[in-house]
């Protein structure tokens, strides 16, 4: 049985995964970004609580993330991410930059630590949770397809430097989720568009770009949470996992004709 750290493990993915895991013996450090989730997450972990650690840990916090490194951990899943929204005609480069100092730079640096620990043990597995987006960016929501993006480069170059090291690094690609996530992002746009700048068809087009979004989700997490179990407790882990099956085979088409 792993150890195993989860950031961003307040709901969705990240939590079915968590719970899954630790009804099959794996010892969980279940994360979240704010103290005031912790008691909600503890609640959703009652059935296995023997087998789950629930903390702060804003990986945005350089004491945060130090909190951390003396844990045995044989197995990180970095799935804590944030987006954004809007035309990219207007949006803020600050709004942009913030969502890349979630996604990429304080998980690699948490990644980093991770990975040190693993080293001085001579294995250790680290899961990046990506997205489709990230493989077919979305209109309007560039700024969390774009730093999605930049994660399938940073995990190909990762898992060359650490193949031969004994670490494991893989890239989990869920399809669309409808876990509330889409809807935060896409809300985002309204704190700081003036309306009254857009066409009636411009507006229009980002509503058909969010609703044809929306048909596209799963209630059910369930596909891509048995990834990611699969993922961990494979003795040889592949590349990437994906789900649902559907959103992957997708991937090429949409690529030719967007």
């Amino acid at each position: 049985m792993s150890n195993i750290l989860i950031t961003g493990c307040k709901g969705g993915i990240a939590l079915d995964a968590a719970k899954r895991l630790a009804r099959n013996g794996h010892y969980i450090y279940a994360t979240v970004h704010k103290n005031e989730s912790i008691s909600d997450t503890k609640a959703a972990f009652l059935p296995m609580k023997k087998n789950v650690e629930v903390f702060k840990l804003d990986i945005l916090d350089e004491q945060d993330r130090k909190l951390i490194f003396n844990l045995p951990i044989d197995v990180l899943i970095n799935n804590a991410a944030i987006g954004n929204s809007g035309p990219l005609l207007d949006i803020d480069i600050d709004l942009i930059k913030s969502v890349f100092e979630t996604n990429i730079f304080s998980t690699l640096a948490l990644t980093q630590l991770v990975m040190k620990n693993m080293l001085d043990r001579g294995k250790g597995k680290v899961l990046f949770i990506g997205s489709m987006a990230g493989l077919i960016p979305m209109p309007f929501l560039a700024p969390y397809s774009i730093t999605k993006y930049a994660l399938e480069g940073l995990v190909f170059a990762f898992r060359q430097e650490m193949k031969s090291l004994g670490i494991d690094v893989v890239m989990i690609n869920p399809g669309s989720y409808r876990t509330g996530f889409n809807q935060k992002n896409m809300k985002n746009k309204y704190e700081w568009m003036n309306l009254r700048n857009y066409s009636n068809e411009f507006l229009d087009r980002i509503t058909k770009e969010e609703k044809m979004l929306e048909l596209t989700e799963l209630k059910n997490t369930r596909g891509i949470a048995k990834q990611i179990v699969k993922a961990v407790q494979s003795r040889k882990s592949k590349k990437r996992y994906v789900a649902p099956l559907l959103h992957w085979l997708a991937v090429p088409i949409v690529r030719l004709f967007r």
